[in-house]
């Protein structure tokens, strides 16, 4: 087993929408995990040549690896909203085209779309009040430090998370400050964690610390990805997520829980992300 712990900074924070309520469904708090491994299946596409439609491949290819993914903001909050976006689409719908030439009024839309400012809190460094970009904090382990795609061996290393520019929709820009490749350690029983971890059989919510709420995303330790958003709204491949939410960057949200079943906790330092057992 490999971990790998990374920062990213956002520009102003993410669109990354809930599927199945509308077209104008709001975001997540945060960016699911699935996300997060869309970005780093981009990366390994663009690395080797890989076309746009294989990035469902990839995702569930590293799925099938992936022990544990967790993460945790370092010094922001996230605030929810929503606002209106002209949509431009070119495309036959019935047999007809769209736009309609002879009748433009009707053949542009507006609603509203979801999106997350990630708002920075102000830390304290050397007796001064500083403000830094808005950063979250990944916390991935894999079984196996490698992917395969038709019989080519690729390794998933540092240097893939170093190269990962947007984390949501193409205007979710970050910036990766620091990535880490860590040995792990596996652990039983209780254990306390400060990053996001599934609620599920298995996991046994003991003590919480500060403020942690709910968010529902598709489970990313399944390696089958082929018709994520019907599998997301019915429910088949969901999996609801404790996220941590920061007021204080000197006090984040802990929450002491009891791991087994299909679940276990991996370390690495004083970091710790729960996880399912492979």
């Amino acid at each position: 087993m490999i971990g790998f712990i990374a920062d990213y900074e956002f520009v102003w924070g993410f669109q990354a929408r809930i599927v199945g309520l509308s077209k104008t469904s709001p975001s997540f708090l945060y960016p699911p995990p699935t996300t997060f491994l869309g970005a780093l299946a981009e990366v390994i596409a663009k690395e080797n040549s890989f076309g746009e439609e294989r990035g469902m491949e990839i995702v569930s290819e590293i799925s099938k690896k992936l022990c544990a993914i967790g993460f945790r903001a370092l010094n922001c909050v996230p605030l929810k909203y929503s606002d209106i976006n002209r949509i431009l689409a070119v495309k036959i719908t019935g047999g007809k085209l769209y736009p309609n030439p002879e009748d433009l009024g009707k053949s542009f839309d507006s609603p509203a779309r979801g999106k997350t400012i990630l708002s920075s809190l102000k830390e304290r460094k050397e007796n001064e009040l500083i403000v830094r970009a808005p950063t979250i904090r990944w916390f991935l382990v894999f079984k196996e430090p490698f992917i395969n795609l038709n019989g080519k061996r690729i390794e998933v290393g540092e240097d893939l998370f170093w190269k990962i520019h947007r984390i949501g929709s193409k205007e979710s820009r970050v910036s990766a400050v620091n990535v880490e490749k860590v040995e792990v350690e596996m652990k039983e029983g209780v254990v306390s964690t400060t990053f996001s971890f599934p609620v599920d059989q298995g996991i046994e919510e003991r003590v919480r610390l500060r403020r942690w709420e709910f968010e529902v995303y598709i489970n990313p330790y399944v390696s089958e990805h082929r018709d994520p958003i019907s599998s997301y709204f019915s429910g088949k491949k969901a999996l609801p997520f404790r996220v941590p939410i920061v007021e204080d960057p000197l006090a984040p949200p802990e929450f002491k829980v009891k791991v087994g079943g299909d679940y276990v906790a991996y370390s690495a330092g004083d970091e710790t992300v729960i996880g399912c057992r492979r």
